[in-house]
């Protein structure tokens, strides 16, 4: 189950953070000051083939693969987001509801509205 981590760092200048976490899936959302969500990263394949589903309302949908930093000459194993390319919508929505008991109501609809939205190929 995603459990909210209470004790979640914020960073100057940004809008609130909040985090949910499981062993599958992350889930941070941030919100204005009205409570708004403004953005949302969902990350899913947890520990392995670990990615990210990120969306803005500035800028839509960034979907990203979560490098470890292992591989990659001059990192120092920190994780780092890459573009990646094909997000299985489908799949990461049913285990995000799965998941998803304790993340409240209103974050839970906003974030499965988002995820029917993707604009997937498979869409026509």
């Amino acid at each position: 189950m995603l459990r909210e981590i209470r004790k979640t760092r914020q960073h100057p200048g940004e809008p609130h953070r909040r985090w949910f976490h499981s062993q599958e899936q992350d889930l941070y959302v941030w919100q204005a000051k009205n409570g708004e969500i403004t953005a949302f990263q969902l990350c899913y394949n947890k520990p392995h083939n670990e990615h990210a589903l990120y969306w803005r309302n500035d800028r839509g949908f960034s979907h990203l693969r979560v490098d470890d930093g292992e591989d990659l000459p001059g990192c120092s194993e920190a994780p780092i987001l890459l573009a990646d390319g094909v997000f299985d919508c489908e799949t990461v929505a049913q285990r995000f509801c799965a998941l998803a008991a304790h993340v409240p109501a209103s974050f839970y609809d906003f974030i499965l509205e988002r995820l029917k939205a993707y604009p997937s190929p498979n869409k026509a």
